[in-house]
């Protein structure tokens, strides 16, 4: 990602496509590998991120939730839900590097769920410091324009003084500020070998709760990844 990082960008898909390229090749060491699934994929992000229409015709947008109807919107954020190791959490990072090095206004910072409760666990044993640290803790995650979390759903519960049910509270504060935008990454449910879109987002409320699941559709375009894990 060579050149003046401080000039500014005017993105349309086709120059978005390519600096995203070249920041997945910075990020992972290799090229995008472009097969159908994976451009069907990617398609549905590049048009989102440049706000154009194009993003509402995408075969991978979910539309319907057990006969809702949902109302997409670059308003909202992202969930992506899809298959272990078909490239969400690349993609994503890649798309972080991207933003930042160019200082995009759709900038996000991306966490695990799993090092966040990591985070909160090491919060100091001080009282005031812990209270304090528990306030600042909150305070980035929840101020923050974008975030994204990645491996949503498989984080464990978090322990300091007590047990936190983290990611909800978080998804729970930043509902409450619209000018938000969250992006996560999930898989199916566990085991599941029909890759049901509803039944990995039903895991949510029985997760979180069902606050949580009825407010991912005010929150989210709901957008499914497809293909074969590249890890094989």
């Amino acid at each position: 990602m060579e050149g003046d990082h401080t000039r500014k960008v005017i993105l349309t898909k086709a120059h978005l496509w390519k600096l995203f390229k070249r920041a997945f090749l910075v990020h992972a060491g290799r090229h995008f590998i472009e097969t159908p699934d994976s451009l069907a994929n990617i398609a549905p992000l590049i048009e989102y991120f440049v706000s154009d229409p194009s993003f509402f015709t995408r075969k991978h947008l979910i539309r319907s939730i057990d006969g809702q109807l949902l109302h997409p919107s670059f308003d909202k954020g992202l969930l992506i839900v899809g298959g272990y190791g078909n490239g969400k959490t690349t993609i994503m990072q890649a798309f972080e590097l991207l933003f930042s090095y160019y200082q995009m206004p759709m900038r996000f910072k991306g966490y695990t769920t799993h090092d966040l409760v990591t985070w909160y666990e090491r919060i100091g044993s001080d009282l005031t410091y812990r209270e304090s640290s528990k306030y600042q803790f909150y305070h980035c995650l929840t101020t923050v324009l974008g975030l994204y979390l990645d491996d949503v759903k498989k984080e464990r519960e978090a322990s300091n003084y007590g047990k936190v049910n983290l990611i909800r509270e978080v998804l729970e504060k930043r509902y409450n500020q619209k000018k938000l935008k969250t992006y996560l990454t999930c898989n199916y449910r566990e085991g599941d070998t029909t890759e049901d879109v509803e039944d990995a987002l039903t895991e949510f409320g029985e997760k979180y709760g069902g606050h949580i699941y009825d407010r991912l559709f005010e929150m989210f375009n709901i957008i499914e990844f497809k293909g074969a894990s590249f890890r094989r």
